[in-house]
């Protein structure tokens, strides 16, 4: 499943468009997306298995994410 991540508006870069806020993560053939929600607050979403982070947005950037957490 693809992985959406809702960001914060005051995390936007100045006269960023607000309603382009969510950035998201889309599975291919051979690339799936999951996240990881760390203790500190901080989202991290993950490429693969054994590939690792692709991105981790600190608790200060994201509002909200939809997709699969890592099984």
């Amino acid at each position: 499943m693809t992985v959406r991540v809702t960001m914060l508006v005051s995390a936007l870069p100045e006269g960023f468009p607000a309603d382009e806020r969510t950035v998201s993560y889309e599975d291919s053939d051979d690339v799936t997306y999951t996240y990881t929600l760390l203790d500190s607050g901080a989202l991290r979403v993950n490429k693969n298995r054994e590939a690792g982070a692709e991105v981790v947005y600190g608790p200060a950037a994201w509002e909200s994410v939809q997709g699969d957490p890592p099984r």
